[in-house]
């Protein structure tokens, strides 16, 4: 009899031992799967692509960078995209709230894509030396600041550092100024909010896109997409050589949706 009860006391820690190598199976399961997955989908579109592509995913609930290009040595030029790293230098820069004036200036840029504001608020940052400032203060190995803005370069991985600091958490940016800046990220115009927002209604943006010598059409969009379950993600995609503006939306909106579709 107390040997049967003995055993009875057993069995609940049994099942808990069994229930925790479940869950940690399940969840490692889960974060191989979400890369693999992700992968797959990804090189349908990106290898078969005659222009040159780059996408960089950020998981919350992994808390991994995901990757995928098809020029692994490639600098992308930032065209309009690098107007929100010049808008985060800024606020780093003076680490006071931005002025009326900053603030009008700044929203033309982020929600219009205004360049004579970019231009303005550029020079007030510093201009070529102060933006490398600014990617040396985020980490961004990777990101080489032009005197003409546009032609930065860069790489997605790289971005995604930015909007992680903006849409996460940051040591740099305080709340208000994150706010700010993701409150004009969702306010683009409506005619600028294609790319990574494809499939989505929850998003917050900035696109870029510039014609330039032998890249061709420029393409660029970055942000930040939450689905209608409560997850979301951070997400850059970079495509020049295009031979059209349309041939570079097309080709990031394929890889929006078929991300959207595995991170929900």
């Amino acid at each position: 009899m107390q040997r049967d009860q003995h055993m009875r006391r057993r069995r609940p820690r049994w099942f808990l031992i069994i229930l925790l190598i479940l869950v940690i199976i399940f969840g490692l399961h889960h974060f191989l799967s979400v890369g693999a997955r992700l992968k797959a989908n990804w090189n349908k579109i990106v290898y078969t692509s005659s222009d040159n592509v780059a996408i960089a995913v950020y998981s919350p609930k992994t808390h991994q960078t995901y990757t995928s290009t098809n020029a692994p040595k490639h600098k992308f030029h930032t065209a309009s995209t690098v107007k929100v790293s010049i808008l985060a230098g800024l606020m780093l820069k003076q680490q006071s709230p931005l002025s009326s004036s900053q603030e009008e200036l700044a929203k033309k840029m982020i929600e219009q894509s205004d360049n004579d504001s970019t231009t303005t608020l550029f020079n007030e940052l510093g201009g070529k030396e102060g933006l490398q400032e600014t990617f040396n203060k985020f980490g961004m190995k990777n990101s080489v600041a032009y005197t003409q803005w546009g032609l930065t370069t860069t790489t997605p991985a790289d971005q995604i550092k930015l909007l992680n600091n903006i849409f996460y958490k940051s040591t740099l940016l305080n709340n208000q100024e994150r706010a700010t800046i993701r409150n004009m990220m969702d306010n683009v115009e409506s005619n600028q909010a294609w790319g990574i927002s494809a499939g989505s209604n929850n998003f917050a943006i900035k696109n870029g896109w510039l014609s330039y010598g032998s890249d061709d059409w420029i393409v660029n969009s970055i942000g930040y997409v939450k689905n209608d379950n409560g997850t979301s993600y951070t997400i850059a995609i970079y495509t020049d050589k295009n031979n059209s503006m349309v041939t570079g939306q097309q080709t990031i909106e394929q890889l929006a949706r078929t991300t959207k579709s595995i991170m929900e």
